[in-house]
């Protein structure tokens, strides 16, 4: 009997599994793997996305690749830079879905088509250009946020006009987008509840919307004391939000911690330019990218999750919950998950109160121990990768069988 065949779609290489998404994509390869043989179509976009691609094929996956504008050279980067900026002028196309699904990875998609395959997976909302290219009844739309809600938050928060009216704009134009892929896709997958709620009430309906079962490896059990007096942040500086954070907390949330003979290691990569000069204070150390991000969380006394914006699912919550680590965090960041405030982590608004809660938790070390126990064994209920991976492999094999 031969072997199912499925098809991943990712705008960016889904591995090696070192951020949030591509925990994600890494998660769903090895839970299809024994039931699927696997094609990944994919843009390379970075300068180690070779290697990474290459990574892939040594772990049995098939990998088919697209090289981004960005990597042809300057002319042409700039040429295709100046096509897009004109066409989301016109409002014609968000330059989300310029960029994450150009012309070459239609192409791709087109040639991949004609071979015969049970699954297609697409990865992210703006990838849905492709459901004209695949079979609809065997393509599924994954999608890692609501971007309409995040535009929508982040253009509520901008200050300055010319800012604002960009970012309505941007709202505006992706909107349309998300909402009608989500209309036009016959089956799309959430990371949370929230999620896809938000999504079955833009398709008018929740039928053909599901909360795709998601869990990572919890490890050996984690230490439990000898932490450091030391508030984390984590997070990957690229993204927008993160960057947002972390300037929350270094404005707003620090100076409420002046006197706390407390700590800061940031890690995930450099400061933004705008609060640069506080990595130079002899208390905060910015390690940038790590290979192992659960030595961090283990040494670490509080990991501090300040977003005032996002989506989707935090993994680097769930990463925490794992090591042991108490959790400090803004509703937003936690929207969606199934963490009680004061029972698993604390979670508080404004930057006082965030501050307020580091302490606690930095003060009183027993009682931060006892609530990091009770967020790992909630993620050993609702997160753990084994059991997780089983619900995937089985939802994904009915969706093939239909």
């Amino acid at each position: 009997m031969s072997r199912r065949r499925l098809i991943l779609v990712k705008p960016v290489v889904p591995w090696p599994p070192d951020q949030g998404t591509r925990v994600v994509s890494a998660f769903i390869l090895d839970a299809v793997r024994e039931a699927f043989d696997v094609t990944v179509l994919t843009r390379l976009v970075e300068p180690g996305d070779d290697d990474a691609a290459g990574a892939l094929r040594a772990r049995g996956v098939n990998v088919v690749t697209v090289d981004a504008p960005r990597r042809r050279g300057r002319a042409v980067r700039a040429a295709y830079r100046t096509a897009y900026g004109l066409r989301t002028a016109l409002g014609r196309a968000s330059l989300k879905r310029l960029y994450d699904c150009p012309g070459a990875l239609v192409r791709a998609a087109r040639c991949l088509a004609r071979e015969p395959y049970d699954l297609v997976l697409l990865e992210y909302w703006q990838l849905y250009p492709l459901l004209d290219v695949f079979d609809p009844a065997r393509t599924v739309l994954l999608t890692h946020d609501v971007d309409w809600d995040v535009n929508r938050r982040v253009a509520l928060m901008e200050r300055r006009l010319v800012r604002k009216l960009a970012a309505l704009r941007r709202w505006r134009i992706e909107r349309r987008e998300e909402m009608g892929a989500y209309r036009r896709a016959r089956r799309v997958l959430a990371l949370t509840g929230r999620d896809a709620r938000a999504v079955a009430a833009a398709r008018g309906g929740g039928r053909g919307v599901d909360v795709m079962p998601f869990g990572i490896d919890p490890g050996p059990d984690p230490p439990w004391t000898g932490r450091r007096r030391e508030v984390l942040f984590l997070g990957a500086m690229a993204a927008g939000f993160n960057r947002d954070a972390v300037e929350f907390f270094v404005r707003q949330i620090h100076p409420h911690l002046e006197d706390a003979r407390a700590a800061v290691r940031v890690v995930g990569g450099a400061l933004p330019p705008s609060v640069a000069a506080f990595g130079e204070r002899a208390d905060v150390t910015v390690v940038g990218r790590v290979p192992h991000v659960r030595r961090e969380l283990e040494r670490t006394g509080c990991l501090v999750v300040p977003l005032r914006y996002g989506g989707g699912l935090r993994i680097r919550i769930l990463e925490a919950a794992a090591a042991g680590t108490p959790i400090v965090a803004t509703p937003v960041a936690v929207a969606g998950m199934d963490f009680e405030d004061g029972v698993h982590l604390r979670c508080a608004r404004d930057a006082a109160a965030l501050a307020r809660a580091v302490r606690d938790v930095l003060d009183d070390p027993e009682a931060a121990a006892a609530m990091a126990r009770r967020a790992r064994e909630r993620l050993l209920e609702r997160y753990a990768a084994p059991g997780a991976a089983r619900r995937l492999a089985a939802l994904l094999g009915q969706f093939a069988e239909r």
